[in-house]
């Protein structure tokens, strides 16, 4: 073990520390590698530059995957409307309801709730073959330049001057119906969202996301990327019913998922309730006490 002595005898210099790097791991932590080297293309990314593919290391990626950071660095041109005949209590609520696309509303709260937000808890589609949230039908109107700059969208030229919207085959992850069930699609509809929570959060805020099978893997990965692996804080599980076997190969479905993520794991102090056992009973004298509801 080196003595700090030692190196002042020796006239060596302890490493100066880089407060640029610590900036970069506690508000961007996903320009940071988990071996601790800085990702330049992810800082490229976060500046809005394009940047080839990198068929070295170790990440999560998809099609549309450029799209989705786009879509986080777009500003929004929509504004908040106030409706107070369909408001209750307005001058002692502290409460808000925002209508509309989440993308939006979080870009909206961004410019007042940066980093002020202690606790938010999401309830995303588990990208099941019920759910329909694939973007709408006007999304390629609203973002085609985007559309067109990621390579979703390619503009034929005719001898007359004539364009023509050519869509790639990637384009069907995002305005088609039927692609619901896309990994790439749902990743995509995710990133810019938990990257917009991640700006709301303070530095000590936590998030919580529910989740079932389809996608949990996916979202754990995305969210190590997007908050940083050393800020996940634990994966809870929920029980959300007690049935009977329900699947033909013999195993019933009883619980999904919660996934916690902090801003700065150091900084933050969860303490849960004590557990009421009241309704709890103990048929076999178990010495580890009551045990079934």
């Amino acid at each position: 073990m080196i003595d700090k002595n030692d190196i002042k005898e020796a006239k060596i210099k302890e490493p100066v520390k880089n407060e640029f790097y610590d900036l970069l791991k506690i508000k961007f932590p996903q320009t940071i590698n988990s071996d601790g080297a800085v990702n330049f293309d992810a800082i490229k990314m976060l500046l809005g530059i394009a940047v080839k593919e990198n068929i070295k290391g170790y990440e999560l990626n998809w099609i549309g995957k450029g799209l989705a950071n786009a879509l986080y660095n777009t500003p929004c041109d929509k504004e908040l409307k106030f409706e107070p005949t369909k408001s209750k209590d307005i001058n002692s609520t502290q409460n808000i309801i925002i209508k509309g696309d989440n993308l939006d509303a979080l870009k909206l709260l961004k410019s007042a709730y940066y980093e002020k937000i202690k606790m938010i808890y999401i309830d995303p589609p588990y990208n099941t073959k019920n759910d329909d949230f694939i973007y709408p039908d006007d999304f390629r109107k609203d973002y085609k330049q985007i559309c067109i700059e990621t390579g979703l969208i390619k503009i034929e030229i005719d001898e007359f001057g004539n364009e023509t919207e050519v869509l790639s085959e990637a384009m069907n992850f995002f305005t088609s119906v039927t692609s619901t069930k896309s990994h790439s699609g749902w990743l995509s509809f995710m990133l810019p969202r938990l990257k917009l929570a991640r700006d709301l959060l303070r530095d000590d805020g936590v998030i919580f996301i529910s989740i079932d099978d389809n996608e949990q893997a996916n979202l754990k990965i995305l969210c190590d990327e997007i908050f940083g692996e050393e800020n996940f804080v634990a994966d809870f599980i929920r029980k959300t019913k007690s049935t009977t076997n329900d699947a033909k190969i013999g195993i019933n479905y009883q619980h999904e998922f919660l996934l916690c993520y902090a801003k700065n794991k150091e900084n933050i102090n969860l303490l849960g309730g004590q557990k009421d056992l009241t309704k709890y009973k103990n048929p076999d004298n178990d010495p580890n006490g009551a045990w079934i509801r």
